[in-house]
């Protein structure tokens, strides 16, 4: 996202967060044009690629942050365990990260932004902006990643994502479509997130995932997701109060000292005044947004401040599946208990103002998350085999993490309980059958979750999942107001 902000006053990021949230954010820069120079040039975060000196440039002050961050006393705040452990501990749990829940972004982003802070000060890079990986342009990881004689290298279990689905274009097209922020939400965490920590593995796949450098990279690139959601596709976030006002008081500066208080609503604007993305695609080709006058900086600023009353309504839902344990060796696949009139209306959904969902609820994290799972629709064959281009197929989704142990407790940190729970938005699958005269209104609606391994095998073909609910849901399409 480029923004060339000229002449640009203190009324235009002071206004609605206030002097101290906007302190938070951009440090204290003196009278009114060093303000709006500071924006001007905030920091870049690039995408991670070879050949670019200003990508080899960035992961060489990468390289040593970390370095500096590990050689910090143990009782640092700043210090890289102590920075992991934030997010959770090896063996132990997550701590405080937001993991199914509505804070997934934003609290991702405000602990990317502190962490972005003390490798600014540690190596005295004010301009440092952490590069992002994504994975849907460059698969694989960075060479500067797989040298195993540099602090960026851990063994990990794949080094490319080339090839996984979930990272697809053809998956994440749908997904980006998606103009509910809690909807939109849901499938970014359950479907491409999830499936690179697990993917990837070793560290990344399991509670000290921090601990990885490229946990910082890929949670990069998930915080680019949303800002290009936001920003350059118009989608709003939502003005819950709540949800806006919602505030975190353990994060640390460059110096180590404890911020205050960072709310939600505050980091949906540090896109626009602390950093910006260098652009690049994900998925299909999107427009960059280029804001080049002040008038333009404010219309954009205020809508992402303001967001709007977005919900997440149900209009119909009918159950498929309830308390069902299953092994992941065998696929699954249920119908739900319905009559023909409410098949009728979910087959014949106005896919222009409503997104079929199915909802899959789990009791608890498997003891292994060495796979993903598929969805189909009406294909009781259907097996790990069975290719993604299936016109039955409608998407996928990953674990991550497993079953908390009862000791969860660490650093004074109460463990955060990472409910399983994912969205996969089946419209359209439901419109390919139907053009395809595979559905009617008659037709019956079973629904196929099957286990596909990694690496070819189940680590224990016997683990079971603890099916909690699996529902068909119908929602409305969010009707944003975009800019013109």
């Amino acid at each position: 996202m480029e923004f060339l902000i000229p002449n640009m006053n203190r009324r235009i990021f002071v206004k609605g967060i206030g002097l101290v949230s906007a302190g938070l954010i951009l440090g204290t820069f003196g009278g009114c044009e060093q303000i709006a120079e500071a924006i001007r040039n905030r920091p870049t975060r690039r995408r991670l690629r070879v050949g670019s000196p200003e990508v080899d440039a960035d992961i060489a002050t990468y390289r040593q942050a970390v370095t500096l961050m590990k050689a910090l006393p143990a009782n640092d705040p700043r210090n890289w365990a102590k920075q992991a452990a934030i997010h959770g501990t090896a063996g132990v749990g997550f701590n405080l990260c937001q993991h199914g829940t509505e804070h997934f972004f934003s609290w991702h982003r405000a602990y990317l932004f502190y962490f972005e802070k003390i490798c600014q000060k540690l190596t005295g890079n004010t301009h440092f902006g952490l590069p992002y990986w994504n994975w849907n342009q460059n698969p694989a990881l960075n060479p500067a990643f797989l040298d195993t004689s540099s602090v960026l290298f851990l063994s990990r279990v794949n080094t490319t994502v080339a090839g996984v689905s979930a990272v697809s274009t053809a998956e994440l097209d749908p997904i980006f479509a998606d103009t509910n922020f809690y909807t939109f939400w849901q499938q970014i965490e359950g479907t491409p997130h999830n499936t690179v920590h697990t993917y990837v593995g070793g560290t990344m796949g399991g509670f000290g995932s921090a601990m990885d450098p490229v946990f910082w990279t890929h949670h990069c690139m998930i915080d680019y997701c949303w800002a290009k959601w936001n920003i350059d596709l118009g989608n709003n976030n939502t003005s819950d109060p709540a949800w806006n006002n919602t505030a975190w008081n353990y994060f640390v500066d460059g110096d180590g000292n404890t911020v205050s208080s960072i709310t939600a609503g505050i980091t949906t604007i540090m896109p626009l005044l602390s950093y910006q993305y260098e652009h690049s695609d994900i998925g299909s080709p999107v427009a960059q947004k280029i804001v080049k006058t002040k008038a333009d900086f404010n219309k954009l600023e205020d809508r992402i401040k303001k967001g709007a009353n977005i919900k997440f309504d149900i209009k119909n839902r009918i159950s498929i599946a309830s308390k069902t344990a299953i092994s992941i060796a065998k696929p699954f696949t249920a119908q739900p208990r319905a009559n023909a009139g409410d098949f009728a209306g979910i087959i014949n959904n106005d896919a222009a103002k409503d997104h079929v969902f199915v909802r899959v609820n789990y009791a608890q994290l498997p003891a292994e998350s060495d796979f993903f799972v598929r969805v189909f629709i009406n294909l009781p064959d259907a097996n790990a085999n069975t290719p993604v281009d299936n016109i039955h197929y409608a998407g996928s989704f990953a674990f991550f993490g497993s079953p908390m142990p009862e000791n969860n407790m660490h650093m004074d940190m109460a463990a955060h309980h990472h409910v399983p729970k994912f969205l996969v938005n089946i419209t359209p699958t439901l419109q390919r059958l139907k053009k395809n005269q595979q559905l009617t209104d008659k037709s019956p609606l079973s629904i196929q979750l099957v286990a596909v391994p990694f690496l070819g095998k189940f680590e224990n073909p016997a683990t079971e999942l603890l099916l909690d609910t699996v529902d068909l849901i119908v929602s409305p399409i969010i009707i944003n107001t975009k800019e013109q």
